[in-house]
């Protein structure tokens, strides 16, 4: 095996899109406070995130569709692909851009990782769920079963490398599976709480990983006939809520776990949430500039997510460590003071903004369609280019309904 992928659709691609360069929580309002990101090498058909998030919603929008976009993760052995190797991190990259430009004929954009959890390099693909060619969504390559690892193996040939002998799929794992949730809903909070625990160097066994869950507001139960399941207070309503750990993904249920466990009791080392600042201090891989989402727009959502964040912790918690407050030095009022201004400061920020945004928006789209009716012939000469893998093409029209795919 040298490099698999998988695919999901996404609900919201400014929630994926930010997600993978700037991750959530803390390290969201860390990276908007220092103007930098997680990415480990970036590449996109747009010229900037915000350009794309923005193409992604107005065609969702336009066409009534579930999905803005299809989510695509291609995950490089480690003992091919080396997370301390610069040169193993550019050749990822190519290879993500290429999987995207063969298999679409859409808007597409990647970020890579290098994350040291299971010490892999990966790729996150967003495409664009509208297809340039025929105005319509996506329905070739949108499913594992239906081309999409075959044209991965024969990617991977092309450039060098042994295709996946014995392919099976991959399990969803949360950051792709995440982007099929509500943006910001219980499911996705939820998850991100459980993918942060589990990524604690802490959590070396279940009991351990306990003690992390009940820190973040999060219980696990487990029982023989449910197997684990997870539960918090949800925010619409103050009451528990709770998710088996296999709706969620196979990542958080015991069989998914316990290698988790070992890597940590083995190594000893940071991964997940911690994993990638350690990832920001290794030379990062520049081949587009990141810096086109508006920070000053996603500062104040950092700000009024993290003041959010705060009054949904349980009690006795504090912002950030989840560490019980203990110290009479600490002036609780004038905290919860100063939080609430910074909120209501956030929120003017960004009613302003989204007034500016929706301006810019009206004179982009135009600008948009003159541009669109200009590259048009070059989209329908890559098309072409793409139907030299016409035994692909019967399966892919099968899949019925304007978003398509059966996952699984």
């Amino acid at each position: 095996m040298s490099a698999t992928v998988n695919i999901a659709g996404g609900v919201s691609a400014r929630s994926g899109v930010m997600y993978a360069l700037y991750g959530r929580g803390q390290q969201y309002a860390d990276n908007m406070k220092r103007g930098t990101n997680r990415a480990a090498a970036y590449a996109s058909s747009m010229k900037s995130p915000e350009e794309f998030i923005a193409y992604a919603e107005e065609m969702a929008a336009a066409h009534g569709r579930k999905y803005e976009t299809y989510n695509l993760v291609l995950a490089g052995d480690p003992k091919v692909f080396d997370v301390n190797r610069t040169e193993d991190i550019k050749k990822m990259l190519g290879l993500s851009v290429g999987l995207a430009e063969a298999a679409f004929s859409a808007e597409y954009l990647v970020v890579i990782h290098d994350d040291p959890k299971g010490e892999h390099v990966h790729g996150h693909l967003y495409v664009v769920n509208h297809d340039e060619c025929t105005g319509k969504a996506l329905k070739r390559n949108t499913s594992w079963t239906r081309g999409l690892r075959q044209l991965n193996d024969e990617l991977l040939v092309e450039a060098g490398y042994e295709p996946n002998a014995d392919p099976q799929r991959p399990k969803l794992d949360w950051e792709l599976r995440r982007e099929e949730f509500k943006p910001g809903g219980f499911e996705q909070t939820l998850g991100d709480l459980v993918y942060e625990s589990l990524a604690d160097p802490r959590s070396v066994d279940r009991a351990v990983f306990e003690q992390v869950l009940e820190e973040n507001g999060v219980r696990l139960k487990v029982t023989d006939r449910d197997g684990w399941t997870y539960s918090m207070r949800r925010e619409d309503n103050g009451k528990w809520g709770r998710k088996k750990a296999s709706v969620l993904t196979p990542e958080f249920t015991a069989e998914g776990t316990q290698p988790i466990f070992e890597y940590h009791a083995q190594k000893g080392v940071t991964h997940g949430v911690a994993g990638h600042d350690e990832a920001g201090r290794r030379a990062t891989v520049h081949y587009e500039d990141v810096g086109g989402v508006d920070l000053e727009a996603a500062r104040g959502r950092a700000a009024a997510l993290e003041a959010d964040e705060d009054r949904g912790r349980p009690d006795g918690l504090r912002e950030g460590d989840g560490r019980t407050a203990g110290s009479p030095s600490e002036a609780p009022v004038d905290l919860a003071a100063a939080r609430a201004a910074l909120d209501a400061a956030a929120r003017r920020r960004d009613e302003e903004q989204a007034g500016r945004d929706r301006e810019d928006a009206r004179r982009d789209r135009a600008d948009r369609e003159r541009r669109a009716r200009r590259e048009a012939e070059r989209r329908r000469e890559r098309a072409c280019f793409a139907a030299r893998r016409p035994r692909f093409d019967d399966e892919d029209r099968e899949a019925g309904g304007d978003d398509g795919p059966e996952f699984g």
